[in-house]
């Protein structure tokens, strides 16, 4: 069969949990005897305004051959920084460009994993061709510009308004901005030693900004993020069937967009392996570690607050991180970032994985990657991956109780690790790549 995946990009350009499943997905379906592509979003001309598809040839992905097709002058991609600008994004071009793109690669499915930069005529053309369509819950980007419907420090209370929306957008990326992120000469220099710098900044910035209530400009606009939520649930309206990646992503979707039809599969990555193993505790000294950022969404200040309150009467623990964190911290220690190859030293160093998340995360994979090594897990009931934690393995938080996080570092021991380590050994179940894609190829793509 043959399959057409729109999704930002190959890596090293694109990044991120989407990139990352995208690829390990494809690579899987290569490995199952299918023609797959991947359709992304390029560079936004100066000289011409024509949008058309460009074959740039076979990548290669981990011994996978994918074909790659940049789409030149697509829509602005704001990634999470926001959209200001309601008619540059929602612009649309001709049908024929997308059919006849379409008939030359002619794929059974289309797989899409975000909105970004496709124009409604690719979804047209493909409907009106009889190809069947899924989209993936990735993040919240067509009910919330910003992706995580979180700012100020807290959950957004004006979701079905879209009242704070012309306020917390108003720090979006302009479009020079975007033309440059999206130019072949950014692809080449984005790691540079200028560049990288650069970037970290930014997004450290960003996220401090999550709490910050001076970070927003009071406005009284919200036309045209009601018009731009429409235009992306049309958009939605297009798949054959959504696939969820947790009932956490399909409970807010449902909410927003009404009844979809659509399966609950979670997710996995090709770095994820069953590991895991019998490990040793100590009340001594308790091992933490959290793997996200600074993110107010992620979770680390409501962590970093808990953990303030029970270092005046525990000293028995230790917090491992992996971004540089303000201020002095007497049991915090700051890594270098981490890349997948660390997965067995980073685990084997870690007694228990701490996910804050405050945001309705749709899944995330490091829930997962700890269990795989037989590492507990403190995870909010608002991750999208307790789908996936066998009772006994970890520990849910009530976030609707403000002292349950608290409550929960307090009693932590070491029998009560031990006894989680035990039950993830014996009975915790690590779903890997060869399965979600199967169960993708089954329920999703009917096949």
């Amino acid at each position: 069969m043959r399959i057409l995946h729109y999704s930002l990009g190959f890596p090293p350009y694109r990044s991120g949990g989407l990139t990352k499943f995208c690829m390990d997905l494809m690579r899987q379906q290569v490995s199952n005897g299918h023609d797959v592509g991947l359709l992304w979003p390029g560079k936004i001309s100066l000289l011409s305004s024509e949008v058309r598809v460009a074959y740039r040839g076979t990548k290669q992905y981990n011994g996978a051959k994918i074909c790659s097709f940049e789409l030149i002058n697509p829509l602005p991609v704001p990634y999470d920084e926001g959209i200001t600008d309601y008619e540059r994004f929602t612009a649309n071009c001709d049908e024929s460009i997308y059919r006849a793109f379409l008939n030359s690669f002619a794929p059974d499915v289309i797989h899409i994993h975000t909105f970004m930069g496709l124009h409604e005529s690719f979804f047209k053309a493909a409907k009106e061709m009889g190809i069947r369509m899924t989209y993936t819950t990735h993040d919240y980007f067509p009910i919330c510009p910003k992706v995580t419907m979180f700012r100020k420090g807290g959950l957004c209370t004006c979701v079905d308004s879209c009242k704070e929306c012309s306020s917390c957008n108003k720090t979006a990326l302009n479009l020079n901005e975007i033309k440059i992120l999206q130019s072949p000469m950014y692809r080449l220099i984005k790691d540079t030693s200028v560049i990288k710098p650069l970037r970290k900044q930014h997004r450290n910035s960003f996220f401090m900004d999550d709490n910050k209530e001076s970070a927003y400009v009071k406005t009284d606009s919200n036309c045209d993020y009601q018009k731009l939520r429409e235009y992306y649930k049309r958009l939605l309206e297009y798949s054959d069937i959504v696939h969820f990646n947790s009932t956490v992503a399909q409970d807010i979707y449902t909410k927003y967009f009404g009844d979809i039809k659509g399966c609950v599969i979670g997710l996995s990555h090709s770095d994820i392996k069953d590991k895991r193993k019998k490990k040793n505790f100590s009340d001594d000294m308790i091992r933490m570690r959290y793997l996200g950022n600074y993110s107010g969404a992620k979770g680390f200040p409501f962590l970093k607050q808990t953990l303030d309150r029970l270092w005046e009467t525990k000293k028995n623990f230790h917090l491992d991180i992996h971004f540089d964190c303000p201020g002095e911290n007497e049991y915090i220690t700051t890594n270098d970032r981490y890349t997948y190859s660390d997965f067995e030293s980073i685990f084997d160093s870690t007694d228990i994985l701490i996910v804050p998340s405050l945001w309705y995360e749709t899944f995330g994979f490091t829930v997962l990657e700890a269990l795989s090594f037989g590492v507990p897990v403190i995870i909010t009931d608002r991750v999208g991956a307790k789908d996936l934690l066998s009772e006994g393995s970890g520990i849910v938080v009530d976030l609707s109780d403000k002292e349950d996080l608290y409550k929960i570092l307090d009693k932590l021991d070491a029998n009560q690790l031990a006894e989680c380590n035990d039950h993830i050994v014996k009975h915790q179940h690590i779903m890997l790549m060869n399965e979600v894609a199967e169960s993708i190829e089954r329920y999703v793509y009917g096949w």
